[in-house]
């Protein structure tokens, strides 16, 4: 039996291990890993696929079909005899037959309905892609989230390394005589509640990797840790709404698919109207049947020569006019009418509420752009002022109010600065988005 002093160890090296082997996800990567376990994917590819076999079966319906029957009965009293007279006899009757149809002209109802089938498959394929691509930009946002929160970290730490270094400092002059103790007391409450600020900063991050990891579908999201890729910022001019709304209309698959369900709306009209028209279809059949009278076996010929006696084909051509059904077809069509109007509408719908998007994105992306521009001279501002402050209490001529003061705007404008920038970055990425291009950091 094991020894329990063995058992902290082993868990220790198990859990090194972990940590060890897991590499750091790229977006790609965590992109990659949803798609192929989300279940709103896995729902739009059974749509995608129920969509197809109804294709096929459109197509189909183009074939002969071909059916098979066959019977066998008793009959006691009146029956019919070979020659149709009815008589006081009992008889046994077996039929078979096989017979077969394929539709000539019906008005193009099926060529129609293929291309309504069509559509609706190019429709469903395009509501998948849409539900990647929402996918795909809130797991890029929650990325982004967790790269913001690891800077946080980054910059709480900062800032409690810099007090620490001043909490020497100050010590060493408070042992010197040169300062007061009550300065150094201020400096050590000044560093507690900055460790505390670390420890809220790594609980956000943690909170922020366990919604990633979430949306991952991640079973163990306590090892999963993400790439911090290396970002330049293009502080560009964004275009005009007009201009990206032109290339969003004709790439996003959501404009697409509504398109598309237009399109097929437009064939199922001519789906209905093919009502109005007659319909030819050709017929074949083969049968053969055997008679047996029961109680008289030498008047009832043997069986298989019964089966090859009886043998009978037919080809047979058959056309059916509509001339009235009460109105039926009209009103189909009329529905048909209606639906077009409304798929009309939902497209139009659509593209409107896709040019108010891209007008907020660009405006957004405006506002964050200028946002982190003033964020960064913020923070350029305030670290000069801070080394200057620091400058003047190492010389007894800054008070301790003054450079906590500075050393909190420095890291407010810090945080600022990270908050700013990875907000832009996002909204460009959105932008690139519209213009159908995939997102990447």
């Amino acid at each position: 039996m094991m020894n329990k002093k063995w058992l902290p160890l082993i868990f220790f090296c198990v859990i090194a291990s972990q940590l060890c082997g897991q590499k750091p996800w790229t977006l790609r990567q965590c992109i990659d890993y949803a798609m192929e376990r989300n279940i709103q994917v896995k729902q739009s590819a059974l749509s995608v696929e129920n969509s197809r076999i109804a294709l096929d079966q459109s197509k189909n319906n183009r074939l002969p079909n071909l059916n098979a029957s066959m019977s066998d009965g008793f009959s006691f009293g009146q029956s019919q005899g070979r020659d149709g007279v009815y008589a006081d006899q009992n008889t046994n009757t077996a039929n078979g037959s096989l017979n077969t149809s394929v539709p000539l002209f019906q008005g193009l109802r099926i060529y129609n309905d293929i291309q309504v089938k069509q559509f609706n498959l190019m429709a469903a394929s395009q509501d998948q892609d849409k539900v990647k691509n929402d996918l795909s930009l809130n797991i890029a946002s929650l990325y982004l989230t967790v790269l913001i929160q690891k800077e946080l970290v980054k910059n709480a730490k900062a800032q409690m390394t810099l007090t620490e270094s001043l909490e020497k400092q100050t010590e060493a002059l408070v042992n010197s005589g040169r300062e007061s103790q009550a300065k150094l007391y201020e400096i050590r409450a000044q560093k507690a509640n900055e460790q505390y600020a670390v420890t809220n900063a790594e609980k956000n991050l943690k909170l922020a990797v366990l919604d990633l990891a979430q949306t991952l579908e991640l079973e163990n999201g306590v090892w999963f840790d993400i790439e911090e890729p290396n970002m330049e910022l293009d502080i560009r001019t964004m275009d005009v709404p007009i201009v990206v709304f032109d290339e969003a209309s004709n790439t996003l698959p959501n404009i697409k698919a509504e398109q598309y369900r237009l399109d097929g709306a437009k064939k199922a009209l001519n789906v209905t109207k093919a009502d109005y028209f007659p319909r030819l279809s050709l017929g074949a059949s083969t049968s053969t049947s055997y008679y047996y009278l029961l109680n008289t076996d030498n008047l009832n010929d043997p069986f298989s020569k019964q089966l090859s006696n009886n043998w009978r084909s037919a080809v047979n051509l058959s056309l059916s006019i509509p001339i009235f059904n009460r109105f039926e077809v009209r009103n189909s069509m009329n529905n048909s009418k209606i639906q077009i109007s409304q798929q009309e509408m939902q497209l139009e719908s659509a593209k409107k509420a896709l040019f108010k998007d891209i007008q907020r994105a660009i405006l957004n992306a405006n506002s964050s752009k200028e946002r982190y521009i003033a964020a960064n001279l913020s923070m350029q501002a305030n670290q000069e002022s801070y080394r200057y402050i620091e400058e003047r209490f190492s010389s007894g001529k800054a008070t301790t109010f003054e450079l906590q003061k500075s050393k909190t705007d420095f890291a407010n404008s810090l945080s600022e600065r990270i908050q700013a920038k990875y907000e832009f970055l996002f909204n460009v990425k959105i932008l690139d988005f519209y213009k159908g291009n995939d997102i990447s950091l």
